[in-house]
């Protein structure tokens, strides 16, 4: 989350049950305040984080920071595959940690923290199903947990893993240390509930599938 209150901005990392504090950025003009919070939230996004809620309590100044990344990063919002972010208005203030409790702890922000995340989903489950439609992708594609582990301990690089919480499971084990050596690397990872139409997909797979990294 950023929060934009004039020339000062706040970032801040949300959690399930917890909010960390970032930077605080305070500029002598919007540009260079819009360039600097690009600056502090980079490493995040190239980390995996693609859901980023900007709050202010005046809509104003979401509108003009995004149209300052529409101008100056446009590659935020059009990215390569499954680098690209999403971005939701949240019109409360959020410059202090009390603030941004109550964001979290109010009725409508769980669900719309979850429809964000179902945006970001389909995006990936579009890039899943352009790979599986190209012959060089397909190869770009590990479905087995055998598959999978070897490529990752062996040293190689994923750009996603998927896996549906019914598989996730039934290999508890196995699944959990994969998915905090893909993490470690910088590589996001998803546990997706087998009830859903990305989970559904997933299953006719096995409940696993890794996007390891195309050149």
């Amino acid at each position: 989350m950023i929060s934009i209150q004039g020339l000062e901005a706040v970032t801040w990392e949300i959690y399930s049950e917890s909010v960390k504090h970032g930077q605080k950025i305070g500029e002598a003009s919007l540009y260079r305040l819009y360039e600097s919070i690009v600056d502090a939230v980079r490493p995040k996004i190239k980390q995996g984080v693609k859901t980023i809620l900007i709050a202010s309590t005046d809509e104003k100044d979401y509108a003009s920071f995004m149209i300052h990344i529409e101008r100056h990063q446009s590659w935020l919002l059009k990215g390569w595959e499954l680098n690209k972010a999403t971005f939701e208005h949240v019109p409360m203030a959020a410059m202090d940690e009390r603030q941004v409790r109550e964001i979290v702890n109010t009725n409508g922000f769980k669900k719309m923290l979850s429809e964000t995340s179902s945006v970001d989903m389909r995006h990936v489950m579009e890039v899943l199903e352009e790979r599986l439609n190209d012959p060089d992708g397909i190869e770009t594609l590990l479905f087995s947990l055998y598959e999978i582990e070897s490529h990752i301990y062996g040293g190689g690089e994923a750009d996603y893993m998927l896996v549906t919480d019914q598989f996730h499971e039934r290999h508890r084990r196995r699944t959990h240390r994969l998915l905090q050596v893909v993490a470690n690397r910088s590589t996001q990872t998803s546990i997706v509930p087998t009830d859903t139409a990305a989970g559904a997909r997933l299953t006719q797979f096995g409940g696993l599938v890794c996007l390891i990294k195309t050149p």
